[in-house]
C-alpha cells in the first residue's frame, strides 16, 4: 500500500505530468508551423525563440519534477570520465560566470539553495540526485533544440535560429555544464572519504 507522503505527492505529479503533456502538443504545433515564420521581425523573432525553448525545455522540466526521468540514462553516463576536458570547457565557455549570476538571480533564495544541498556530507547524496536530474532536464533539450535551430537558419530565417541556438545554450548547454561540472567536485570528495576510510 503506497504511503501517505507518496498519496499526497500524487495530485502534484499528476498535474506536472499534465502540464508536461499539454508542452508537448504545444511544442508540436509550433514547430510544425514553424516555416511560415520566414518574414518575422526582430523582436518578434526574440519573443518566438524565447517561446520555442521555454516549451521543449519545459516538457523535460515538468516531467523530471515529477518522475525519475534522468535514470533513462545509464548510471556511467553521469560519471565525469574526463575531468581535465571538463575544466577546459567550463573556463572557455565562462560557466562560472554563469553560476554566479545564478545565485544572484533565480538562486539567490537561501532556503531554495539549502534545498538543493544542505551543506552537510550527509547532503551530498541528494546533491548528486539533485544533480543528475537537473542535467537531464537539460540535456534532451540542448540536443532537440539544437537541431530545431539548425533547421530554422537554413530553411526558415536566420535570425530566428539563430536566436533560439543562443537562448538554447544559455538556458541548456551552460546548465548541462554546470551539473557536470558539479558531480566532478562530488566525485573528487567520493574519492577522499574512500581513501580516508581504507
Amino acid at each position: 500500500m503506497p504511503s501517505k507522503s507518496t498519496l499526497q505527492q500524487l495530485p502534484k505529479q499528476v498535474l506536472l505530468i499534465m502540464a508536461s503533456i499539454f508542452l508537448v502538443f504545444q511544442s508540436f504545433g509550433l514547430l510544425s508551423g514553424v516555416d511560415y515564420y520566414t518574414d518575422i521581425g526582430f523582436w518578434a523573432a526574440i519573443l518566438l525563440a524565447w517561446v520555442i525553448n521555454m516549451f521543449v525545455t519545459g516538457i523535460f522540466a515538468f516531467a523530471g519534477f515529477a518522475l525519475p526521468t534522468h535514470r533513462l540514462l545509464p548510471t556511467r553516463y553521469y560519471q565525469v570520465a574526463n575531468p581535465d576536458q571538463l575544466k577546459w570547457f567550463y573556463q572557455v565557455f565562462g560557466v562560472e560566470r554563469f553560476r554566479k549570476l545564478l545565485l544572484v538571480t533565480l538562486w539567490r533564495n537561501k532556503a531554495q539553495q539549502q534545498r538543493y544541498f544542505n551543506g552537510r556530507p550527509d547532503g551530498l547524496k541528494h546533491l548528486e540526485e539533485q544533480s543528475q536530474k537537473a542535467e537531464f532536464g537539460h540535456l534532451l533539450p540542448f540536443l532537440i533544440l539544437t537541431v530545431v535551430s539548425i533547421y530554422i537558419i537554413f530553411f526558415v530565417q536566420p535570425v530566428l535560429g539563430v536566436l533560439c541556438l543562443g537562448i538554447n545554450l544559455m538556458g541548456n548547454f551552460y546548465p548541462v555544464l554546470l551539473q557536470r561540472h558539479h558531480r566532478m567536485r562530488l566525485q573528487r570528495i567520493a574519492a577522499i572519504r574512500t581513501r580516508a576510510r581504507a
